[in-house]
């Protein structure tokens, strides 16, 4: 990463991101702003616990073939859920990637003064609860969707087309959300985002 560009953390918070982006084949796009990927435990489970699912092989080579950029946060939501398991192999848990992903965003990443970190979700409305981001961390964490962080890369050249990247995922089999959460925030946040 050069000097002048602000120094961020990308975290997945959900699902959607690593599925969508793994059916468009454009899985390598959350590398291309030069920062470090964190994935929360639970989500990168959930994502990928039906190796059959829908992105589920493709999300876990290039988890494993990335080790160096892409790191798996350690959460206790998800070595709860693992003891309960182990206790009775059907438990399941609602909601266990949000939690794991507020865990992260909340206590386990930590950012430096001068750091930002990129929240990245498939659809908006899983950050828009006032209990996800602490409020000292309200200017230095911003919330982006799927859809925002494509059309940053196009709008910066690194990649051709947001709607090229949509027409494979279509193609897939996976209807995926075109919602903009950039659209509402202030410029800085924006010009945040553009600069990572």
């Amino acid at each position: 990463m050069s000097d002048d560009k602000i120094k961020a953390k990308l975290i997945v918070t959900d699902t959607g991101p690593l599925i969508t982006l793994a059916v468009g084949e454009a899985l390598d796009y959350l590398l291309y702003p030069d920062v470090p990927v964190y994935i929360p435990d639970a989500v990168l489970h959930e994502a990928t616990i039906k190796n059959k699912a829908l992105g589920a092989e493709s999300i876990l080579a290039w988890v494993q073939a990335h080790t160096d950029d892409v790191h798996m946060v350690a959460t206790q939501a998800y070595a709860d859920f693992n003891t309960m398991r182990d206790l009775s192999p059907t438990h399941r848990e609602r909601d266990l990637g949000e939690r794991a992903a507020i865990e992260t965003i909340r206590y386990v990443i930590k950012l430096e003064p001068d750091e930002r970190a990129v929240l990245i979700t498939e659809d908006d409305w899983t950050l828009r609860g006032p209990y996800i981001i602490a409020p000292g961390n309200r200017e230095r964490v911003i919330p982006i969707t799927t859809y925002d962080f494509l059309t940053g890369l196009e709008k910066v050249g690194r990649i051709n087309s947001t709607n090229e990247v949509y027409r494979r995922i279509e193609s897939a089999g996976r209807d995926a959300s075109r919602s903009s959460t950039l659209d509402i925030q202030d410029d800085h946040a924006r010009e945040a985002v553009t600069a990572c």
